[in-house]
């Protein structure tokens, strides 16, 4: 929309100049007033802000300061959920989801060569450490393929607390000199079911508004399907889901992974594994401090800009 608007103002002023130039032979008519000067140089500069804000961005400029990540990933057998097979042809687990949406960011942060260091939990009803802090991309990239999965923990539980608790807590292990000047976002990776009383999100939340991190929720689980655990014949063919506390079904829980991320003292992103501008959404968020609303802002000044410019000229040309 705002390359054509740009084409109309464009043509719009070529117009306004052929018409001035030939609808009176009299020479002094062909001089432009300060008013008409002043909308033809208003309508050029929108046109060229707008190439400018339209064009697409082939280099990135380094951050000077580390971008430090804690990534909570939900380790528990409900992450291993899968949609019905016979509804739908999409058989990847929630885990397999959300460690491929981790996958693409590491992927773009390392394309834009950002300065990042990462560290990893896994969680169940208890959190522990994974990967330290890290800043070789190739290296937790591997260790997200080959080492961090569902199976990795025995304990079938789940309790967001104990997430939040241990990620807040990796920030203090930062070395010294990160600890200060770098930009701190916690990542979560949830479908959101807590297996421990309602209550204790509360002291989730409160340790997210105490800590000095932005907070992503990357929510994995298809909202309005139905998805179980799996269990497979020897074959590899699906058999049944397996009953969990005794359900068959496992709801993801967005209202746990909404309020981590919408807390007002804090900036925070909610996002879907399953949504396609995931990656992009995120990486606005770690990128910018106002997750590219000023994007939106821009574009909506320049088209009101040209609407003006526009409406004027050819009220020009009526007269």
């Amino acid at each position: 929309m705002i390359v054509g608007a740009t084409i109309v103002a464009g043509l719009a002023i070529v117009i306004y100049w052929l018409v001035l130039t030939y609808r009176s032979e009299d020479l002094n008519y062909n001089q432009p007033s300060k008013y008409v000067l002043g909308l033809v140089i208003a309508g050029l500069g929108l046109i060229i802000w707008s190439t400018l804000n339209d064009r697409p961005n082939y280099s990135y400029s380094l951050n000077e300061d580390p971008i430090a990540i804690s990534i909570a990933f939900d380790l528990s057998p409900s992450m291993l959920a899968i949609p019905e097979p016979s509804l739908n042809e999409e058989n990847e687990t929630r885990f397999e989801r959300g460690r491929k949406r981790l996958f693409e960011l590491f992927q773009e942060l390392e394309d834009r060569q950002e300065n990042i260091i990462v560290s990893m939990i896994g969680f169940t009803e208890k959190a522990q450490v994974i990967l330290g802090w890290e800043s070789n991309i190739a290296q937790i990239t591997e260790m997200l393929e080959f080492v961090i999965s569902p199976e990795l923990f025995t304990s079938t539980g789940t309790s967001i607390e104990a997430a939040i608790n241990s990620l807040a807590g990796s920030f203090n292990t930062l070395p010294q000199n990160l600890r200060d000047k770098s930009h701190k976002i916690g990542i979560l990776i949830s479908d959101g079911e807590d297996t421990l009383p309602y209550s204790y999100l509360e002291y989730a939340v409160e340790k997210v508004e105490a800590g000095t991190f932005d907070m992503v929720t990357l929510q994995t689980g298809l909202l309005g399907e139905n998805e179980g655990v799996p269990e497979y014949g020897e074959f590899g063919e699906f058999l049944h889901f397996t009953p969990m506390s005794g359900k068959l079904f496992t709801v993801p829980n967005v209202d746990t992974m909404m309020q981590l991320s919408q807390i007002d003292s804090h900036r925070g992103l909610y996002v879907r594994a399953e949504s396609p501008d995931s990656v992009n959404r995120m990486l606005q968020f770690i990128g910018g401090a106002d997750s590219g609303i000023g994007d939106i802002d821009k574009t909506a000044a320049i088209l009101l800009g040209l609407f003006l410019t526009i409406s004027l000229i050819f009220a020009r040309l009526m007269i």
